[in-house]
């Protein structure tokens, strides 16, 4: 179903509001991880790691999902994923559709739990991307809703 203008502006402001939730959970959660050495991983740091791979993955799941595909909504647009951040790259709301791409990747690879693809690796590619991420939420804030 597709919603009337108005009332996908209001989900987006809506959605806004939970993204700077997931955000600031998410924040917090890098902040503490960053400090850690991957290679000596205590039971304490392990359930740190967790708390920040669950809000990565809820917040680039959310970000692309529901802010990005209602960006699209609004521009009268539709398609997959892969459009969606294609077209969030040329808006400039993102640097690159492929780190995103590879995001997706890493939460489908976190949730499966590969083997041989442990808790350093978790957090060592969890690290590299946040950072990539949070730049994308404060992009978004920023774009003009047409």
């Amino acid at each position: 179903m597709i919603l009337p203008r108005e009332e996908l502006k209001k989900k987006h402001s809506r959605d806004l509001k939970t993204l700077d939730a997931l955000e600031d959970y998410l924040r917090e959660s890098f902040q503490i991880c960053s400090t850690f050495d991957p290679e000596t991983l205590s039971r304490k740091d392990l359930r740190e790691v967790g708390a920040l791979t669950d809000r990565f993955q809820r917040a680039q799941d959310f970000f692309v999902t529901h802010t990005l595909r209602a960006i699209d909504a609004l521009e009268g647009e539709s398609g997959t994923t892969l459009d969606v951040l294609n077209r969030s790259e040329q808006r400039r709301i993102i640097d690159s559709s492929e780190a995103f791409i590879d995001m997706r990747s890493l939460r489908n690879t976190i949730a499966h739990e590969y083997a041989g693809y442990g808790p350093a690796d978790v957090l060592r590619d969890v690290l590299r991307f946040t950072p990539i991420l949070l730049e994308s939420f404060s992009r978004v804030r920023s774009y003009p809703i047409p």
